[in-house]
């Protein structure tokens, strides 16, 4: 489905003629920064328009969205859609001709534009998907569907046709969740207006749960030395392990000093079991050390974490002459 060239051609020009109103009445306290915003929204309309008629319709696409962030318009948002169209993205094109209607809901052409919204999205169907646009109040709210963030509002995609769980996300408002039955053969808009979490103060002392806080000075329970004692120990292993790898060695270079026939050989062998030997003890002396330590630790460790939590308690005993007085507990 085409339109008259001629609709295109009025439909362009309506956007300069519709940009500087816009500008006028949205900054109307500094005409001079007004000025500036209008003169610089025509100039980038007038480039993108030379643009699109010179074939270049990427430039005329970001020359016409740097107009209407400049200066908005709705007829921006028609020009956007054509030039899209032109380079063959049918889900953009869309996009800015759903886009246009909603800034524009008695425009001229409504007639026309809504038959080509039909059209591509009978295309968009044929590929099984189908576009939705979500906004929220206020919009910045990060979408997710179906547990995967997709955006921020508003958001424009494609999602299967069928349902589909939107969660939305802003700092200072209430997490909000909808379901979306997204059709096959119409696009569709989701708004959410998203509700303020209210200010909480949380009082000293007291936890958000509402659960009373732990008293600043409770006694920290849990490991006292943290992961030390395991360290320790399998730092002892290693060391036992490479002392039983020199005595293993030293044993051989002993064996091989008594196989030696020559004084001189002899004598290499007999230095060389005696270094290993060396060695080997202090290896055993310094693995010993550390695995006694480890152990050390983790029965202390241990033996705190089961410990129960004992209180000071006073008792009286009174027998038949005479009276007692125990306190037991921790002080």
């Amino acid at each position: 489905m085409s339109f008259p060239r001629t609709f295109h051609r009025a439909l362009l020009l309506a956007a300069l003629v519709v940009t500087p109103a816009v500008a006028r009445a949205e900054d109307a306290t500094s005409p001079s920064a007004a000025d500036a915003k209008r003169a610089q929204g025509k100039a980038r309309y007038e480039r993108g328009v030379e643009a699109y008629s010179a074939g270049r319709y990427k430039d005329a696409i970001d020359l016409f969205l740097q107009a209407d962030s400049l200066a908005p318009s709705a007829a921006l948002s028609f020009n956007i859609a054509r030039a899209y169209e032109k380079i063959g993205d049918d889900a953009a094109a869309l996009q800015w001709y759903r886009d246009f209607r909603r800034r524009e809901p008695k425009a001229k052409n409504a007639v026309e534009v809504d038959a080509r919204i039909s059209a591509l999205e009978s295309v968009l169907a044929q590929k099984g998907v189908q576009q939705v646009t979500i906004s929220s109040r206020p919009a910045g709210a990060t979408v997710i569907v179906d547990d995967k963030p997709v955006g921020v509002t508003p958001f424009t995609g494609q999602l299967t046709p069928g349902a589909h769980q939107v969660v939305l996300t802003l700092k200072g408002y209430a997490d909000t969740e909808r379901e979306l039955v997204l059709r096959a053969e119409r696009a569709q808009d989701l708004e959410v207006a998203l509700e303020a979490q209210p200010a909480s103060a949380t009082p000293v002392g007291t936890s958000t749960s509402g659960a009373p806080a732990p008293s600043p000075s409770a006694p920290r329970k849990g490991p006292r030395f943290g992961p030390w004692p395991w360290v320790t120990l399998g730092a002892g292993g290693v060391v036992l392990g490479a002392s039983l790898g020199f005595e293993l060695a030293r044993r051989s270079a002993e064996d091989a000093a008594n196989g030696e026939r020559t004084q001189v050989d002899y004598k290499d062998k007999l230095d060389t079991e005696q270094s290993r030997q060396t060695t080997a003890r202090v290896l055993l002396v310094a693995g010993s050390a550390l695995v006694v330590t480890g152990g050390v630790l983790l029965a202390i460790d241990l033996s705190s974490r089961r410990q129960p939590e004992k209180q000071a308690q006073l008792g009286a005993l009174c027998l038949p002459g005479a009276c007692a007085v125990q306190v037991r507990g921790a002080f």
